[in-house]
């Protein structure tokens, strides 16, 4: 009973894990190009720009898989007075928030950055709300009479004073021709002090640009392919000719995510004709893509690895040891698969790369 339910502990918090979603709030003035900021952010177009306007009064939503992300509408406003804003959006309930501003605060940013203060508060709220400030439109920041740091100064000494805050961040991006700060930004949450399996749908989503973003895409796999490993025994079921089960519907999940993440789609078999890119796994990467493909393969690495002990995981006894197999094969797999679509992205970028140079 004992190992049963400590099994069961596992696969549930492995389920939770999988299952768990990032919440990212855009909050700011109206005009501040909040909905380009975060298309920038993630390399893709998630809302279109120039629609908010402050008579907006609904929020706008987008979701990518696991990672929900909301442009809330102005606060501070006949509409919307503070506090009703807050009772009709419930902003403490997410987990990142990016404030973002163009041009003088006002007293109603004030009372926003306090609130925004107390709800990234990890003592006060019991869990982590990081929160970034973001004075967007930097390319229009200009008065003939003052240099622009002491332009940039003055305005990161008005957020602090305002949030009451000698030590806060603030970034200065720009979406244009030129964009500034954007790759500062994302680096920054990355890096931040979010919970793993949530800061995992943030690394998921966004489109790489660098090879380090693929470096770090493979890192956040790594420990997603653990999870789908313990969860690919929840549902078992035996592969014929082998004393291995596992859920191959959790399989084929889990190389999709990965194909996600590194941006490997229909037109990646195109782009590496075209670029004459020779991979020789790149055949395995694509069978993979669909659900016979991913049977027939499966299937195949059962049999080869019937019979065999996995030394890195936990021998359990009796019927566990099947369970335990299956979950050290999906774990192979898992990795594997990791180091395939990452040789295709990162080999795709390069040549890209290169091409850019001659241009």
């Amino acid at each position: 009973m004992g190992l049963e339910q400590d099994l069961n502990e596992i696969l549930e918090k492995a389920r939770e894990e999988l299952d768990t979603e990032l919440r990212i709030a855009l909050i700011g003035q109206p005009g501040a190009g909040k909905s380009s900021l975060i298309n920038q952010i993630m390399g893709k177009k998630i809302f279109e720009t120039g629609v908010h306007t402050d008579t907006t009064s609904k929020a706008e939503e987008a979701r990518l898989d696991k990672m929900y992300i909301v442009d809330l509408p102005g606060y501070g406003t006949n509409r919307f007075p503070f506090h009703d804003w807050v009772n009709e959006f419930q902003p403490q309930n997410y987990d990142l928030y990016l404030f973002v501003f163009n041009g003088k605060l006002h007293e109603s940013d004030a009372q926003m950055f306090q609130a925004l203060k107390e709800w990234s508060d990890e003592e006060k709220r019991g869990r982590i709300h990081p929160l970034f400030i973001v004075r967007n439109f930097s390319d229009s920041i200009w008065d003939e009479e003052k240099t622009e740091s002491e332009l940039r100064n003055e305005i990161v000494k008005d957020v602090r004073e305002k949030i009451q805050d000698e030590s806060v961040k603030v970034y200065f991006t720009s979406c244009g021709r030129h964009p500034e700060g954007i790759d500062d930004l994302k680096d920054a949450i990355i890096n931040a002090d979010i919970p793993g399996a949530k800061k995992s749908k943030f690394i998921s989503s966004f489109r790489a640009k660098t090879l380090d973003d693929l470096k770090v895409k493979r890192s956040s796999m790594q420990d997603s392919v653990k999870l789908y490993a313990i969860m690919g025994v929840t549902n078992a079921i035996p592969i014929p000719g082998s004393d291995i089960i596992f859920d191959l519907s959790i399989i084929y999940k889990m190389c999709s995510d990965i194909r996600e993440t590194f941006g490997i789609d229909n037109e990646t078999e195109s782009k590496l004709k075209k670029y004459q890119i020779i991979i020789p796994t790149s055949n395995t990467v694509f069978q993979f893509a669909t659900k016979e493909g991913t049977k027939i393969l499966v299937e195949k690495l059962s049999k080869k690895c019937a019979g065999k002990m996995f030394e890195k995981f936990i021998p359990f006894v009796g019927p566990a040891v099947a369970a335990t197999s299956g979950c050290a094969l999906i774990w192979e797999i898992g990795n594997s698969y990791i180091d395939d679509c990452y040789d295709i992205a990162k080999r795709l970028m390069e040549k890209m790369i290169e091409n850019e140079k001659k241009k």
